[in-house]
């Protein structure tokens, strides 16, 4: 039988993150899953107010995308066994999933079962195809409140690329079915003052040096910073909390960045469809799905 571990705290995790830099597994494997279980700290009322007022509009208790930041720190200490193969600076977040099974309680700890389906690897396979997906199960009092599933993309180690001009893309607004909730505009600094938030200080969201070496010419927000955002609004719009929501990120969002949030409500008002476009070039960022508690 064993026992869960606790769950390490972030600076230390961050530092020796570093570390992982010097990996580079090119040997061949097949697809696994590696599980973990730890036992995590509870959420304060101090920090769930932090995340609120960063966000303002919730109508949760405690928002989901809260409850990344946790989970996100659970992917952390699981990239840093030696059982995970790839460096974790410069991992980008492709989709995520959070959904709500019971009430959380704030000062409770938290009993975590995490698991890392990792994909089959080698010389032959697409790095397109480098995409582990975390699974991450909240316990409190034996019942299981909230599950996060993340997926990934490992991406290739690389200097600066020459500054080539990109041919500027342009889209079309949303259809008539959907209605624009926010405009925001960000400036350079948003990506590190989430990172004091959040706890995610990956080198791609900082300062354009490290983001370069990563492959993007500009630091870039985290897409949960932007599914914060998302989730705040609709539950300021259907002054319901959100019981799940989903996001898969289209685009990164470098910085400065003009955005907009649309959304697309069922016919029910009890779900609908989001996205964040381009203030102006209305090229989609990000998509997902919400669906709202019932009375």
């Amino acid at each position: 039988m064993t026992h869960p571990s606790q769950l390490p705290k972030l600076p230390g995790m961050f530092f020796r993150s570093l570390f992982t830099v010097a990996r580079n597994d090119q040997a061949e494997a097949s697809a696994t899953q590696v599980c973990n279980e730890f036992n995590a700290p509870a959420l304060s009322q101090a920090q769930v107010g932090r995340y609120k007022d960063a966000f303002d509009g919730f109508v949760s208790d405690v928002p989901l995308t809260l409850m990344y930041c946790l989970a996100q720190r659970v992917h952390l200490a699981q990239m840093l066994d030696e059982a995970f193969p790839w460096p974790a600076p410069g991992l980008v977040h492709v989709s995520n999933e959070l959904e709500l099974h019971a009430p959380i309680t704030l000062g409770e700890e938290f009993y975590i079962r995490a698991t890392i389906d990792l994909p089959a690897r080698g010389p032959k396979v697409s790095p397109r195809r480098l995409r582990p997906v975390f699974t991450v199960e909240f316990w409190q009092h034996d019942s299981k409140v909230v599950t996060c599933v993340s997926q990934y993309q490992v991406m290739p180690k690389q200097g600066p690329k020459s500054s080539k001009p990109r041919e500027q893309k342009v889209s079309v607004a949303p259809g008539e079915d959907w209605q624009q909730l926010k405009h925001w505009q960000l400036d350079t600094t948003a990506g590190r003052s989430y990172a004091r938030l959040s706890g995610d200080f990956n080198p791609i969201h900082l300062h354009p040096l490290l983001s370069r070496w990563f492959g993007f010419e500009k630091p870039i927000i985290h897409g949960m910073y932007m599914a914060g955002r998302a989730q705040a609004e609709l539950e300021r719009a259907h002054q319901k909390p959100v019981q799940r929501i989903d996001v898969t990120f289209k685009r990164p969002v470098p910085l400065p960045a003009d955005i907009a949030l649309w959304q697309k409500p069922s016919a029910d008002n009890t779900a609908g469809d989001y996205q964040i476009c381009g203030a102006e070039d209305h090229l989609q960022r990000l998509e997902g799905s919400f669906t709202l508690q019932s009375e």
